[in-house]
């Protein structure tokens, strides 16, 4: 009954994109992890962060708890585990949709879009979306996923399109990735004629942002 909420496995998912106490050394073993997190995301959707608990999590998964275990020391680092696998995902997302984009404008465009989509379509993502909600130390560092994606996005803007690279402007794409992860949670809550609304307006701001910047 509960498969249903399953999310789907990315084939190709690589070993490092997310910690665990034990590597596996098989793709039999890779499968049961991949399968642990997604009955973890299916929980949280289901249930909530608070009220999934590590057994509950392994019925739903259909193995031992013992085998949750054997990989994730408890519920916290199973939940970090997926925030690792979104953000995986999601960069790599972004990156092939990225590879055929010429302007700076469109691939900021691109981001936001590729964000959204996984928010509406990817329940774990959706769930636990790289932001440490429901628990506050999720999170090696505050701000650990933003960060990331943040450099990521800058070396980007940097190396395809010529924007001057430095402190400010870091800082204004670590700005710019924040304001527009809220301004897609707007969207989202909004209906179809206010969301667009919203991004037609909140889209330019993000584009005012980065364009001292830029050639």
């Amino acid at each position: 009954m509960h498969n249903d909420l399953m999310v789907t496995t990315t084939a190709g998912e690589e070993p490092g994109a997310y910690p665990l106490r034990r590597t596996p050394t098989q793709d039999r073993a890779s499968r049961q992890v991949e399968r642990i997190l997604d009955a973890a995301c299916a929980e949280v959707v289901e249930r909530g962060y608070d009220a999934a608990s590590t057994s509950s999590i392994a019925k739903r998964a259909e193995i031992a708890v013992g085998s949750v275990y054997r990989y994730f020391p408890d519920k916290r680092t199973l939940i970090q585990a997926i925030e690792r696998r979104n953000q995986h995902r999601y960069t790599e997302a972004v990156r092939e949709r990225l590879a055929s984009v010429g302007d700076w404008r469109e691939a900021v465009t691109v981001t936001l879009e590729t964000f959204r989509e996984m928010h509406r379509t990817d329940p774990g993502f959706r769930a636990v979306v790289l932001s440490g909600l429901g628990d506050p130390e999720l999170e090696a560092t505050p701000g650990e996923f933003d960060d990331q994606h943040a450099g990521e996005f800058a070396e980007l803007l940097s190396q395809r399109f010529g924007a001057r690279d430095g402190r400010e402007f870091r800082l204004t794409v670590t700005l710019t990735i924040t304001m527009g992860e809220a301004l897609s949670h707007l969207a989202d809550r909004l209906p179809p004629e206010d969301a667009d609304h919203v991004l037609a307006q909140g889209i330019p701001t993000l584009h005012r942002l980065l364009e001292p910047y830029l050639p």
